[in-house]
């Protein structure tokens, strides 16, 4: 992995799991809830603080997680800040220290550290990349925080980028009309529609004609394209276009028509095709094929199951698609893969997918499961930190560690509900 913290190291890569650096660059709830109650190296917060650990940006979870690391450990806020200004004077890749930092300050915030809130402001009014923090903070503050910029923004409102405005989202909806300086930077910033250009449709041809087009060898990619968006979004399923599957699959651009989308409306009508599919990884519909068996198989698809399994451990670049696996598992009692999940849920960084293994876990291996859902309640993932909620055993601690989820600023609604519940009705 390059460099993005400006420290002059060539590379990086996450710590071991099993020690704590690297459970907390993972997220992990076991190095959450030891940072809760123990004294830990501020550096080992920081560490996770100047860095973005998340191996998929998109997804996975961390502010909620940094924001208790940094109140829990006692962290002065004062190297954050100093980040903010000094990841905010390049609009270069920084690996999305930026981002993360204006997150944190704003999560901070949240939880009336009056600090954050001072920082971020001062940005708005001083920094290069202040389009960017406004919108995040009028994202997640209440209005009165950021209302009254609205002058400052107005004077600054000429320099900035309309590619940087997202049009349509608070502060512009509020703000719109109040100042000219405002709305012409909406009015340049505003997505145009070309209706000149409005591409192929065939809501009015037979299903007899779509299957015809697919079936052509020579039919260019947009035509097959729009015809599988017809499939997809405005018909009902269709087990003719298994017939061309596999003709349609062969082609050198069937990730960019859309063939996969098209299927998975048929639903259990495919599981036939993907047992046959399934057997070999170099199919082009392996994966979807996996997906299927995972959703509608049966226990004689449980070897293919596993045979994905062994492959994805094969790719020790990637992280992916464990989640779809452990639903399967789940579903068809496989606990010979509870081993397996429970190192997932260790081990992987990607942890959007964590969620998936503790819940196949619950039914392969519930007892030794629920004795870790205490620590899950610190996990970084709220999905994880919602099962917990609802499941982890009620021991004097694990009340404690409700009630914070419970009163918590920057806690997800649908945790905060579920801990409320649960210590109410418990």
């Amino acid at each position: 992995m390059t460099d993005d913290t400006g420290t002059g190291d060539d590379s990086w890569s996450y710590a071991p799991a099993k020690t704590l650096p690297g459970a907390l660059q993972r997220g992990s709830g076991a190095a959450g809830a030891w940072v809760a109650a123990h004294r830990v190296a501020p550096e080992l917060v920081l560490d996770c603080v100047r860095r973005d650990y998340r191996w998929d940006r998109l997804v996975d979870e961390r502010t909620v997680y940094l924001v208790r690391l940094v109140l829990d450990a006692g962290l002065s806020i004062d190297p954050i800040i100093e980040q903010l200004w000094r990841t905010g004077r390049n609009t270069g890749y920084d690996g999305n220290r930026f981002g993360q930092t204006v997150d944190l300050l704003a999560a901070l915030a949240r939880t009336h550290v009056s600090a954050a809130v001072a920082a971020l402001r001062q940005y708005v009014r001083e920094g290069e990349r202040w389009v960017e923090v406004l919108q995040a903070v009028a994202d997640t503050w209440p209005e009165e925080w950021w209302d009254d910029l609205a002058p400052l923004v107005a004077g600054r409102a000429a320099h900035a980028s309309p590619e940087e405005v997202f049009f349509g989202r608070e502060p512009w909806s509020r703000w719109a009309g109040r100042d000219r300086r405002i709305d012409v930077l909406l009015e340049r910033a505003q997505p145009s529609v070309d209706w000149r250009c409005p591409g192929l449709s065939y809501r009015d041809t037979p299903v007899a004609g779509l299957l015809g087009l697919l079936a052509d060898p020579d039919a260019r990619p947009e035509v097959l394209s729009a015809v599988l968006h017809e499939f997809a979004r405005h018909r009902g399923p269709e087990p003719r276009l298994l017939d061309v599957a596999d003709q349609l699959a062969a082609r050198p651009d069937a990730r960019r028509i859309g063939l996969v989308h098209a299927l998975t409306k048929l639903g259990p009508q495919t599981a036939g095709h993907a047992r046959r599919w399934a057997r070999s990884p170099a199919h082009p519909l392996w994966w979807r094929a996996v997906v299927t068996l995972t959703e509608q198989g049966d226990a004689a698809d449980v070897p293919a199951l596993l045979d994905a399994l062994g492959h994805l451990d094969g790719d020790k670049d990637d992280w992916c698609g464990y989640d779809d696996l452990a639903r399967g598992f789940g579903r068809l009692g496989v606990t010979e893969a509870a081993p397996r999940l429970r190192s997932l849920w260790r081990q992987s960084p990607h942890s959007f997918e964590r969620a998936a293994y503790v819940e196949a876990l619950l039914k392969l291996d519930p007892d030794a499961t629920r004795q870790q859902l205490p620590d899950a309640l610190a996990d970084c993932e709220g999905d994880v930190r919602l099962v917990a909620a609802r499941q982890a055993p009620l021991t004097g601690e694990v009340r404690r560690r409700l009630g914070r989820l419970r009163d918590s600023p920057i806690e997800n609604p649908d945790v905060r509900v579920a801990a409320a519940h649960r210590l109410t009705s418990g």
